[in-house]
């Protein structure tokens, strides 16, 4: 996420690994889903692009570096609020005795 605050991009794409998925989570959040690969020949395409590209680049850039600040990707404020939320959720569900099970906003 260090690198996303610095306004550049970055290409991923969601595989087994939990990095590989947050990674797709946090561009499709700051509204950059063209930066989230769903096969390896698109994954080198779009580095390509980007690497190639100068004009494209810039654009993702300043489109990232745009998102920032309108993103609640970094709105901890508001993330602070949503996990606090969910942790509500959770101990109701166990007070009421009810068996763990995914949970979302």
């Amino acid at each position: 996420m260090d690198i996303l605050w610095t306004g550049t991009p970055m290409v991923t794409m969601p595989l087994e690994t939990l990095a590989s998925r947050v990674a797709s989570s946090q561009l499709c959040a700051l509204g950059c889903p063209e930066l989230v690969a769903e096969s390896r020949e698109d994954y080198i395409n779009i580095a390509v692009r980007l690497g190639a590209d100068v004009e494209y680049l810039n654009q993702i850039r300043a489109k990232v570096w745009r998102a920032r600040t309108t993103s609640t990707l970094f709105d901890v404020k508001q993330y602070c609020t949503d996990i606090e939320d969910l942790f509500y959720k959770i101990w109701r569900r166990h007070e009421d005795g009810k068996a763990p099970d995914h949970i979302t906003n």
